[in-house]
């Protein structure tokens, strides 16, 4: 099971961010000028969300701190 650290609370965030941006682009006519932006911010979210199972997974193979000194 991969451990929940910053980066992907961070990303469900970020990407959160922009799919509510997106919904208001959507509903309102002067939002939707941003739209392109939105897609932008939702990238920038998946981006930091695949940072964060990358780094879980691969702190899971690799540990910093080991039992055996």
């Amino acid at each position: 099971m991969l451990s929940i650290g910053a980066e992907i609370i961070a990303g469900i965030a970020i990407l959160g961010l922009g799919v509510l941006f997106l919904i208001g682009g959507l509903l309102n006519p002067v939002w939707a000028l941003i739209i392109p932006v939105d897609f932008v911010i939702m990238a920038i979210g998946v981006a930091t969300l695949g940072l964060g199972i990358w780094s879980s997974i691969y702190e899971k193979k690799h540990p910093v701190h080991s039992k055996h000194h």
